[in-house]
């Protein structure tokens, strides 16, 4: 009896380690200023990571600007790695038929520095402009 109740603590254990939310988990922004536009309107798109342990969305939204990306999440010690998986819809096509992408290909990777997050970008399709400050994520606090 001693045995199988151990082995159902230790079992329960398991489980609740495997449910624990990982050290990356959370919400990241990083907001990429393009510019000025006409009339002086100033141009931005936002980039909105989730990670939900190895599963990650990618929101993209903005100046001519609206993509999902699921994607998949790999912690390395202090760092993050970032692949492609598929597009929101489970197609590895983009809206316009178009290969952006191929399966697992890193997109960038994140890496803890102190209490800041460097961004380092790899195959990730975006515009060298930034007109917002540093090109890197933020964790949001709830």
């Amino acid at each position: 009896m001693a045995r199988l109740a151990a082995a159902a603590f230790l079992g329960f254990a398991f489980v609740a380690s495997a449910l624990a939310a990982g050290p990356w988990d959370g919400t990241y922004v990083y907001e990429q200023g393009l510019g000025k536009g006409a009339g002086g309107i100033s141009l931005f798109v936002t980039h909105t990571l989730t990670i939900d342990g190895p599963q990650c969305r990618l929101m993209v939204e903005g100046y001519q600007t609206d993509t999902n990306i699921r994607c998949k999440a790999t912690a390395v010690g202090d760092r993050l790695e970032v692949a492609f998986v598929s597009f929101g819809d489970g197609s590895t096509l983009n809206r316009f038929g178009v290969r952006e992408y191929t399966a697992n290909q890193p997109l960038f990777t994140l890496t803890r520095q102190g209490n800041a997050i460097a961004t380092t970008w790899q195959g990730y399709n975006r515009n060298n402009i930034d007109t917002a400050g540093p090109p890197t994520f933020r964790k949001l606090v709830r």
